[in-house]
């Protein structure tokens, strides 16, 4: 198995955990100083905080939360990669919510870990472009 694939099952299987509500699975593989920048502001940094975030995601679900990435692309060297992917959230507004994500990652002790999540959601006018 090479890196890239090694980092698309690191990210595929962060993704499962979110959708089944896995919240040692979420944390999993992120750094201890993890820097998220996420849909509100100021920046999230550490893994405390970082686990914070998800209490709102899963404060109100409207249905079984899904959280599917497509179109993941993924470069990696031997010890930092960088991915990049679009997701199919459900469960979590009644409808669903299409999300960009983007992440880097630093291999430690052998392993792909997460030290930068970059979440955002296309704007109103990227919405309606043709």
């Amino acid at each position: 198995m090479n890196e890239e694939h090694r980092v698309r099952e690191r990210i595929v299987n962060w993704a499962r955990a979110i959708s089944s509500g896995d919240r040692a699975g979420i944390l999993a593989h992120h750094a201890p100083d993890l820097l998220m920048f996420d849909f509100r502001a100021p920046p999230v940094e550490g893994i405390a905080a970082y686990d914070r975030t998800w209490d709102f995601f899963f404060a109100n679900p409207k249905g079984p939360i899904s959280f599917v990435p497509h179109d993941l692309r993924v470069t990696a060297g031997d010890d930092v990669a960088f991915a990049s992917c679009l997701v199919r959230c459900d469960g979590t507004s009644g409808g669903h919510v299409d999300l960009r994500l983007t992440v880097g990652l630093r291999k430690v002790a052998g392993e792909w870990t997460v030290i930068h999540e970059h979440h955002s959601v296309p704007t109103i006018e990227e919405r309606f472009l043709p």
